[in-house]
């Protein structure tokens, strides 16, 4: 049983690979970027056992496939692949990983939106006067336009 304070670290593996699309480049020329990224996902699968719904292909990755076009794919791409408990994300071999985005403390949140009442009831009463000095003066329009005096 796992002692407290201590964290258990994730299970991180990385293996480079080169993938060549000489498979896909047998599709119909239209469809061939659509293929490769299919053919990724099954690639991913392949070597580290991952559904297609948790593979993740970068911006870069994709952006490297769709370069000349749908129908002009690489022949081949290097790539490494990162799995991440049941996840695996592909990137390309010189492309820098970015950490995930850490969420902010909920405490700041609430601290915000815990205004004083006087505060509050302050500003409820000048956008009632707003509210009453603008219908006021739509009053006074109407008025002037039902005697024929107003424009």
């Amino acid at each position: 049983m796992a002692k407290k304070g201590k964290k258990v670290e994730k299970k991180l593996e990385e293996r480079p690979f080169v993938v060549s699309f000489s498979k896909v480049y047998r599709a119909p020329r239209p469809k061939r970027a659509f293929r490769a990224i299919n053919f990724l996902k099954k690639f991913a699968f392949k070597h580290f056992r991952v559904k297609g719904e948790d593979v993740y292909i970068s911006q870069a990755v994709n952006e490297a496939i769709w370069a000349k076009g749908r129908e002009h794919i690489p022949r081949k791409i290097e790539i490494k692949i990162v799995k991440d408990e049941e996840k695996a994300k592909i990137y390309l071999k010189d492309e820098k990983i970015k950490a995930p985005k850490k969420e902010k403390p909920v405490e700041k949140k609430e601290e915000a939106k815990a205004e004083t009442k006087e505060e509050t009831a302050e500003k409820h009463e000048i956008e009632k006067k707003k509210k009453d000095k603008k219908t006021k003066e739509k009053a006074a329009e109407l008025s002037q336009i039902k005697r024929g005096t107003g424009k």
